[in-house]
């Protein structure tokens, strides 16, 4: 498996939709100018960020994930508006992760900057 790179993206906002997502970690890398990231999934998933586990794409989900229930959605702050961290001197996530917790699913990816 390749990781989606998003990392040239430069439309805010920008939507991205990925099908057959399956039960193995799929990476995206979203650009650096990403404040914050909505994740939305058309069936039950799993979302992980680099953190306490970092996932790698094609790798199993561990235990360090969020559950995502059929057609919701999670949001994550990655950045303040600034393009900064939240918090001076922490470190912001390089890679979104997502995997289907059964069978396989379609899961689309809305960038935000923070200057919309």
């Amino acid at each position: 498996m390749a990781a989606v790179d998003l990392s040239a993206v430069t439309n805010v906002p920008y939507i991205f939709s990925q099908t057959s997502i399956g039960t193995t970690w799929k990476e995206f890398v979203p650009p650096r100018w990403v404040c914050r990231v909505t994740i939305v999934a058309s069936g039950d998933a799993w979302v992980g960020i680099i953190g306490a586990s970092t996932p790698a794409d094609g790798g199993a989900v561990g235990s360090h994930k969020v559950g995502i229930p059929s057609d919701s959605g999670v949001v994550f702050v990655i950045r303040g508006p600034e393009g900064k961290p939240v918090i001076p001197g922490l470190q912001y996530a390089t890679s979104i992760f997502v995997a289907a917790q059964s069978s396989t699913i379609t899961a689309s990816i809305t960038l935000e900057s923070g200057r919309q």
